[in-house]
């Protein structure tokens, strides 16, 4: 107790007359619960009651606002019926009536009481149209009306015959079209704020009409009105125009505008309807439906430009088109496509995947874009721009050059046709007319990008760093689309020339005569051609090895191409996305993007690289670029390139093996079934961007592969044959766990499965299975029966036995001579004519049988066997297995170094060479028919320079294939080289292109199942990657080695001695073996080449010389025998040779064993 003053310290009492305990609520806590709950208590009635109070308040006002809104509607319903009866009283009335009068009071009465959806309205504002009719619109004149009152008037107008059916209503619909016309004539600013409406009203009676209509006139004055009024300012003829354009022209199936153009046209102003469309982008959205509607637009500009132009196009139009072609650049080709396979043939063979297609009239109208004499005006639009020095016509030469590449890319089936027109064009100049493609050059090579690029190989980089943006400089935009036009003439131009006309045209002098061909005329000059191909070089090599810092400098930043990969602390979705993004987002023009774009310079700089390696007109070491690089380190660097892209490509297959039930989903089309529905378009898009990322990733990571794969000719032969030999040897040491050596091979499998002694069923059958017993004969069909399972372990090594006809083995153990015996005997074997696998040219080099399939086919039906049955399917399966099958051995010669006597066709080894890609590469032209047949390629080059007329040959473009066996009487069959080819006659204008379609279907249509099974089969053994770094020659080297003179030093220094013949520890040499190689040094080089292939099978030294020569050239001692003939066993490339006393007589022996085929079975 503490004292107070009052002398006691007890609290006072607190007395609570609310029945409440006295506790703080916001001072509750857990252990107090019903402190708690009372006081929540009092707070939620205290809500409650606050809720239900504003509830009550908002019924009120909602009472108010039904009441209000009622209120007002009953007035204005009371109102409008009131002033319906007064309009009814104007215009039902007896007696003589004053119509101008009657209009003054009946305007604002009809415009206060009118509703779209009263059908009595409707007429009240027809009898109102009728007296403004009759008077002229004079209550506007005086006064009496405010001209406010007429925007309102339109507007009603407008709707009303939106309203109404022209083939129900025609009195009213006539009526009240002919006032809007008087409106929009006397006052167009009326109308302005309704034009949207105004044509899309229009636009649905032009559909609804059909072709023909006794509203013609009126609809076609309603359309022009606006367009053509003279009394409003400026910005009111761009809106017409803009919205005549995207409200009117972009409605599809407008039937009577499209019947009756040339009428419509003359109200229009082309120029102007452009230069509105230039000013306001209607491009920008890029949902289907407005894709729709820009190809509608694109569609019906086309034919008012060429009916107020006469087919000539201005440059105004122009830039439109190309802008319109532009972002529709990928419906139109898709579209196109479509059309195609709908009408081809083909179309059943190909994957059932949806396509959009364009209707007819969009389809046609587009299709003009292509004719000759569009393609002329063009050319003498481009001629008269480069004529000037103004910058706006180097401006509209720009647009021109884009819009021709454009068409290109849109209308792929009629790309050549376009080329072709461009290719016969003459150009007048100050120096009189010039052929296209000199013209074109001219342009090309007077661009500041060329001379900066051909002078300096490291310009290039920094040219293209320039992100290609609309902000850029205009130039770079223009001088680029030169470029490209160029090159896709010119790649056109060597299609249709031989070696012939090519080489006739490199000399100064070639130009003096007047009477050469067109081919020979658009030659270029060697010096031109030097300029041109250190240009195309500079630029594919940058396009190729800074691929990845060109598209990181547009989507951002990211490695340079000579890191082989991405940051460590970079996610690797992060440096997808960025390269991705960069490959869409650098684009020079419509359908040309980055990939494109380098594939259009790398085919030109390819086509120009086989002419010279197959005829030298470039000075030696042109094409090299060694400086680019540091050679003494190039071998390892681009081994751990090819390692590094081993090892993302088996991370890119486990993903694709996680994705491959997702990307099954069924393709789905949109309810109109003209289009790919949204997720399938998205599917698709997701599908090409993972695809262009992974590309865009291997290009990152291995930036030598790449120039290795596409631009080979730019690193010494030797050091890719190098590159290749490491390449097999990595493969084999990954493949074989190190255990590179048969045998070691052998024992590690055993190992690995039980061990030697007691091995598990598992390792006998792998051993087993890489084992078998071929019959001398059959041999290439017992190789096939006991290999084909394998596949690609083809690749490990294999234990032949050979047996006779009798089945009784032959003594010897495989230690590597029996399987190049066993590879050289089934490659000889499956050439042999009686296979008719492949067949040979006059010059004895193999190709695949061209009629091979048509003949199977043929003899199935004879043999009554239906098409599509299952013996037919299993008999096309089998001649197809059997090419693949060759491939695979082809290939197991090249990845065991061993060589083969064979030599096939320069353009078949070109398709090996092209085969890396994801589709092939190889381009037929006419100078491979050469070696395909010389007597058909004469044939092929007196039609090329026929002086007559051709039609009068009577030669469409169709051709006969051979379908019956040699021998047999001769069976044909016709086939088309173009669509209806059979009514396309040969001419000497398309005659160029008559020959290019020939030599693509002997070259590629025609062989192509037996080239695509051997190809496959090849690269299951050799990544056809590898195969891309040579040339045709020198694959040629690769598969039967070097056809130089014989180094007989390089081969002595790498014989192998055995028996009596082996070198001492003195190190000399063997009497016997000195008189055979100083008899060798006195042979004639062809001598040489014949001893070499009697012990080795092959006439010609390995590539890198006789160190790789495997099995080693040995000698051995075949006894003292004076008159025995020396003898060889080619398995080993042994040769067993007596113990001859004289030079003269082991000479003498020599060239007899040699050249007699004697002494293999002697020893």
């Amino acid at each position: 107790m503490f004292p107070t003053f009052t002398g006691s310290s007890r609290k006072g009492r607190n007395v609570n007359l609310s029945g409440q305990k006295a506790i703080n609520p916001f001072t509750s806590t857990s252990w107090a619960p019903s402190a708690a709950a009372g006081a929540s208590k009092t707070v939620a009635h205290a809500q409650a009651e606050r809720a239900q109070r504003q509830h009550e308040r908002d019924r009120l006002k909602a009472a108010q606002r039904i009441q209000k809104t009622w209120r007002g509607h009953r007035s204005r319903r009371t109102l409008r019926t009131s002033r319906r009866q007064a309009v009814d009283l104007l215009y039902l009335g007896e007696g003589p009536v004053d119509v101008k009068r009657r209009t003054v009071e009946a305007i604002p009465l009809v415009l206060s009481l009118y509703q779209v959806s009263s059908q009595e309205d409707q007429e009240r504002l027809c009898l109102l149209a009728r007296d403004l009719l009759q008077t002229k619109f004079a209550c506007f004149e005086v006064g009496a009306v405010e001209h406010p009152r007429l925007a309102k008037l339109a507007r009603l107008v407008v709707a009303a015959l939106d309203r109404l059916d022209p083939n129900v209503d025609r009195s009213q619909v006539q009526t009240l079209f002919e006032a809007l016309v008087e409106i929009t004539k006397a006052r167009p600013r009326s109308v302005q704020p309704v034009l949207g409406n105004f044509y899309k009203m229009l636009g649905r009676y032009c559909h609804t009409c059909g072709t023909t209509s006794q509203l013609m006139g009126l609809i076609r004055s309603a359309v022009g009105a606006p367009l053509s009024a003279t009394n409003a300012p400026e910005s009111f003829a761009q809106t017409a125009y803009y919205e005549f354009a995207v409200s009117f022209l972009t409605q599809p199936d407008l039937f009577l505008f499209e019947s009756n153009v040339a009428t419509f046209a003359a109200d229009v102003d082309v120029d102007r309807l452009s230069d509105s469309l230039q000013a306001r982008t209607v491009t920008e959205s890029k949902t289907p439906e407005s894709q729709a509607d820009l190809m509608w637009l694109l569609s019906h500009f086309i034919v008012l430009q060429k009916a107020r132009k006469q087919l000539v196009l201005h440059s105004r139009s122009l830039r439109v088109l190309y802008s319109l072609l532009s972002s529709l650049s990928s419906q139109i080709r898709a579209g196109f496509a479509a059309s195609d396979l709908k009408t081809s043939g083909e179309a059943r063979d190909l994957e059932e995947t949806p396509q959009p297609t364009l209707p007819p009239y969009v389809s046609d109208k587009l299709a003009s874009l292509t004719d000759r004499d569009e393609i002329s005006g063009l050319l003498e639009k481009f001629t008269s721009d480069h004529g000037g020095t103004s910058a706006s016509e180097l401006e509209d030469a720009g647009f021109l050059a884009g819009y021709i590449l454009t068409l290109i890319y849109c209308f792929p089936t009629l790309s050549d046709d376009i080329r072709m027109r461009l290719y016969l064009a003459d150009i007048p100049t100050r120096h009189g007319p010039l052929p296209a493609v000199k013209f074109f050059w001219n342009a090309f090579s007077r661009t500041s990008i060329f001379s900066r690029v051909a002078s300096d190989a490291d310009t290039a980089l920094a040219i293209l760093r320039r992100p290609p943006s609309s902000d850029a400089d205009p130039t770079w935009h223009r001088e680029w689309r030169t470029i490209l036009l160029f090159l896709e003439l010119y790649i056109f131009v060597l299609r249709l020339t031989d070696d012939d006309d090519f080489f006739s045209g490199l000399s100064v002098s070639a130009g003096l005569d007047g009477s050469k061909s067109r081919l020979r005329s658009s030659g270029l000059k060697v010096q031109d051609l030097k300029r041109l191909t250190l240009f195309l070089k500079h630029l594919g090599f940058t396009l190729y090895y800074n691929a990845a810092e060109l598209l990181g400098s547009i989507s951002g930043p990211t490695n340079t191409a000579d890191e082989p990969s991405a940051s460590p602390f970079q996610p690797r979705g992060v440096a997808s996305s960025n390269l991705a993004a960069g490959a869409v987002s650098f684009t020079l023009t419509a359908g040309v993007d980055f990939e494109a774009f380098r594939t259009l310079v790398a085919t030109a700089m390819r086509m120009l690289y086989e002419r010279d390696s197959r005829r030298q007109f470039l000075p030696q070491n042109h094409w090299l670029m060694t400086s680019k690089f540091n050679m003494e380190g190039f071998l390892s660097a681009v081994v751990l390139e090819e390692q590094s892209q081993r090892e993302r490509a088996e991370v890119d297959d486990e993903d694709d093996e996680d994705e491959a039930d997702a990307e099954e989903a069924p393709i789905t089309l949109s309810s109109g079934g003209l289009r790919l529905s949204r997720q399938a378009q998205m599917e698709r898009i997701r599908v090409a961007r993972k695809q262009v990322t992974r590309d865009m990733l291997r290009a990152a990571a291995g930036p030598k592969l790449e120039i290795l794969r596409n631009m080979p000719f730019v690193i010494p032969f030797d050091m890719r044959v190098q590159i290749f030999r490491q390449f097999v040897y990595l493969d084999k040491h990954r493949r074989r766990g190190g255990n590179i050596d048969p045998d070691r091979w052998r024992l590690s499998v055993l190992n690995q499965h039980g061990g030697p002694f007691d091995p598990t069923p598992t390792g006998t059958n792998i051993l087993s299975r890489h084992q078998a017993q071929i019959q001398r004969g059959r041999i290439f069909q017992d190789a096939m029966e006991s290999y084909w399972d394998l596949g690609e372990g083809l690749k490990e090594p294999i234990q032949i036995t050979f047996v006779d006809e009798f089945g009784i083995q032959e003594a010897g153990i495989d230690g590597g001579g029996v399987t190049k015996e066993f590879l050289i005997s089934v490659t000889s074997e499956a050439f042999r004519p009686n296979e008719r696998l492949f067949v040979a040219n006059d010059k004895n080099s193999y190709y695949p049988n061209p009629c091979d399939m048509d003949q199977l086919k043929n003899t199935l039906q004879e043999a009554q066997i239906a098409e599509g049955s299952e013996d037919w399917v299993e008999s096309i399966a089998y001649r197809q297995r059997q090419y693949e099958f060759l491939g695979r051995v082809i290939g197991k010669c090249l990845y065991e170094g061993i060589l083969i006597d064979i030599t096939f066709a320069g353009f078949f080894l070109l398709k090996w060479a092209s085969s890396a890609g994801a589709a092939d590469t190889y381009r037929a032209n006419i100078n491979d028919l050469r070696e395909l047949d010389e007597e058909f390629y004469q044939g092929m080059l007196r039609l090329k320079n026929y002086p007559g007329d051709v039609r009068d040959l009577s030669i469409d473009f169709t051709i006969t294939d051979q379908i019956s066996l040699p021998g047999e009487p001769v069976r044909t069959r016709t086939r088309n080289l173009v669509p209806n080819g059979e009514d396309v006659p040969v001419t000497n204008e398309n005659r160029p292109l008559y020959t290019s379609y020939v030599a693509r279907h002997r070259l590629v249509v025609q062989p192509y199942a037996q080239t695509l099974a051997f190809l496959r089969g090849l690269g299951m053994i050799i990544d056809p990657g590898w195969l891309s770094m040579f040339n045709q020659n020198e694959l040629q080297r690769l598969v039967g080695g070097d056809s130089s003179e014989i180094d007989v030093e390089d081969l002595r220094k790498h014989t192998v001695y055995s028996g009596v013949y082996s070198i001492g520890d003195d190190g000399e040499e063997h009497p016997t073996v000195q008189l055979f190689w100083e008899v060798m040094h006195g042979l004639e080089d062809h001598e040489r080449r014949d001893v070499l292939k009697y012990v080795t099978s092959t006439p010609r030294a390995p590539l890198l010389g006789f160190s790789q020569l495997s099995p080693p050239f040995s000698i051995r001692d075949g006894g003292m025998d004076q008159e025995r003939l020396p003898s060889a066993s080619t398995c080993v490339n042994l040769l067993k040779l007596p113990q001859y006393h004289t030079a003269a007589g082991l000479k003498r022996k020599l060239l007899y064993a040699v050249t007699s085929g004697a002494g293999f079975d002697l020893s």
